[in-house]
């Protein structure tokens, strides 16, 4: 696989440290093909999205840009809010 037309990845960055999880999505962003269909709740991945998905218990729960989403799904805030406070205890643990 040396020039794929679509990149599809589950949970790619779950076990990583904040600032490592960027630098992946900054190489794939950079290195990668045009397409990447990412399935995450890592706020690195989110923020490069160009169209996001919530899906609570198996639906549609809101679908847009994160700024967009954290504006008018509240599933989207809970979801990002428990992101930022894991990554905070990331951060506190070390």
């Amino acid at each position: 696989m040396r020039s794929p037309e679509l990149l599809v990845v589950d949970d790619l960055s779950s076990a990583l440290d904040v600032e490592t999880e960027r630098v992946l999505w900054d190489r794939i962003a950079g290195r990668g093909p045009e397409t990447v269909l990412v399935v995450s709740h890592g706020q690195a991945a989110l923020e490069r999205a160009d169209q996001v998905i919530v899906l609570d218990r198996g639906r549609v729960a809101g679908r847009g840009t994160l700024p967009e989403l954290l504006e008018g799904c509240a599933e989207m805030r809970r979801l990002l809010s428990a992101e930022l406070i894991a990554e905070a205890e990331e951060r506190g643990g070390d």
